[in-house]
């Protein structure tokens, strides 16, 4: 570092305390017994407001502990250029220790060969309005806001560009296990303990690579032990090593040499706009769509009318000709013949019902992806209010549970319309104060139908001792729920 190059901070709340940390050779780290998480008085905060202005600091990095900003990835097994948020937060909800806010979410529409990975930022809101509080009482500047675990993918994206996990650890015998291709975080998911058990989310991770990714860095410092059934390939990480080798004080952790490496950090500021948040998450160099909100419309009403009205102009125009026919100059009718009468034969139709009823598709089975496409058959009757998950029940045949109030029209329309499709029993025990109006819970494979519609999994949560849940939507929630150990 010159001698004259200017100092830059960077500011670590951990749970109990926080951390700053500085450009300078020595001298350069400093801790107050001060959580940041919770609301503080100015005179709870004064021996950090006096440490920042004896050292005339007045901005400053911030990072972010992944518990407070999750990373989790879904899957759609088809392309697709725009999703709504309200449908990425349904595939999230249960999947997160926290209350999702529409304005703490963001994501980003990776098309990948035939699928389509929906990569997701969720934010803890509550705790980000307590940081940005007590952050403003203190007056210093904040330039840039990280999740640890972007700034670490940054780094390792420095000298390595493929798919990879990273155990990380942040406190003793815990750990962030991150899944990443170069800089951009697919999955994260906090572990505790000495023995690690990460092989479902190996398996997981063929979901969004096509194979099971056995590339892991660990830390050279006493590596916990990993238990795996898939042979990985493993590399230690010294963080001090690495720090030399970027020209940074070798005693910073490396999240903070990651921060303090970029001459011009991206914009990527958590706490200023995460009211704000664009879809897209920032930094990423994967060939992708950015979401737009979706307003897609059925056209196949529209053609369908079209078509019935093409057919009728024919027959008039066929009846006008002949009548025209029969009037000629000789005055001799013709006598049509029964085969020369075009015959319309009316075909049974059923009456059509409400499109704003709000509907709800369970998956019962093992089968990911099926809610997903149930809706989408769903979508293209006309319906808008659907929303999808997962049974907490499982069932070996396919039920339609209704209002006994609209049980009778309701049942006739759609034993119609999805006979061939989804073939159910019929069941009027939803009360008329229930939040929907048709529920619809797939106990079959779908695929036996000949339906081909796009399918949805939904990935680990971090709040789960083992990964073990999907979320039905046309969309794969990778790791969500397979991939995320209790903490």
């Amino acid at each position: 570092m010159s001698l004259f190059s200017k100092t830059h901070f960077v500011l670590w709340p951990q749970k109990e305390s926080t951390e700053i940390y500085s450009s300078k050779q020595e001298n350069n780290t400093f801790s107050f017994d001060i959580s940041l998480w919770k609301e503080q008085s100015p005179q709870d905060l004064r021996p950090l407001i006096l440490y920042l202005q004896k050292n005339k600091i007045k901005s400053c990095q911030v990072l972010i502990p992944d518990d407070i900003v999750l990373t989790r990835s879904f899957v759609y097994d088809s392309k697709i250029s725009s999703i709504e948020k309200k449908e990425v937060i349904s595939l999230a909800q249960g999947f997160t220790p926290f209350d999702i806010d529409p304005g703490a979410v963001s994501y980003q529409l990776v098309n990948n060969s035939s699928k389509t990975i929906i990569r997701t930022t969720i934010y803890d809101h509550q705790k980000l309005e307590i940081l940005k509080l007590n952050l403003a009482k203190t007056g210093v500047k904040i330039t840039s806001s990280w999740p640890v675990s972007f700034a670490v993918s940054h780094l390792i994206n420095t000298f390595f560009h493929q798919e990879y996990f990273l155990l990380y650890p942040y406190a003793d015998k815990q750990y962030t296990l991150i899944l990443a291709k170069g800089k951009d975080v697919f999955l994260t998911i906090n572990l505790k303990g000495p023995s690690l058990d990460i092989q479902k989310t190996i398996n997981y991770s063929k979901l969004y690579f096509f194979t099971a990714i056995k590339k892991i860095f660990l830390p050279h410092h006493q590596p916990p032990d990993i238990i795996s059934t898939t042979s990985l390939e493993k590399t230690p990480f010294d963080p001090t090593q690495i720090a030399q080798n970027l020209k940074q004080p070798s005693n910073l952790p490396l999240p903070v040499v990651s921060l303090l490496s970029s001459p011009r950090p991206p914009n990527l500021d958590i706490i200023k706009t995460m009211k704000d948040i664009s879809p897209v998450n920032p930094g990423s160099n994967i060939n992708s769509t950015s979401p737009m909100p979706s307003d897609k419309k059925n056209v196949l009403p529209i053609i369908a009318v079209f078509i019935l009205t093409a057919a009728l102009a024919s027959v008039v125009i066929w009846f006008v000709l002949n009548r025209a026919d029969s009037s000629s100059p000789l005055g001799q009718a013709e006598t049509l013949t029964p085969t020369q009468i075009p015959s319309l034969i009316p075909t049974p139709t059923t009456a059509e019902i409400s499109k704003d009823l709000k509907l709800q598709v369970l998956n019962a089975t093992d089968i990911n992806g099926q809610a997903a496409s149930l809706k989408e058959s769903l979508t293209s009757l006309g319906f808008t209010d659907i929303t999808v998950g997962n049974s907490k029940e499982t069932l070996d045949t396919n039920q339609i549970q209704l209002k006994i109030s609209t049980e009778a029209s309701v049942s006739a329309y759609f034993k119609n319309k999805l006979a061939d499709i989804f073939p159910a029993t019929y069941d009027p025990t939803l009360k008329d104060n229930s939040t929907y109006d048709v529920v619809f819970i797939i106990g079959t494979d779908l695929r036996d139908q000949d339906q081909v519609t796009p399918t949805t999994e939904v990935t680990p949560t971090a709040a789960e001792a083992s990964p073990t849940a999907e979320v039905t939507p046309t969309v794969t929630v990778e790791p969500t729920v397979t991939t995320t150990p209790a903490e």
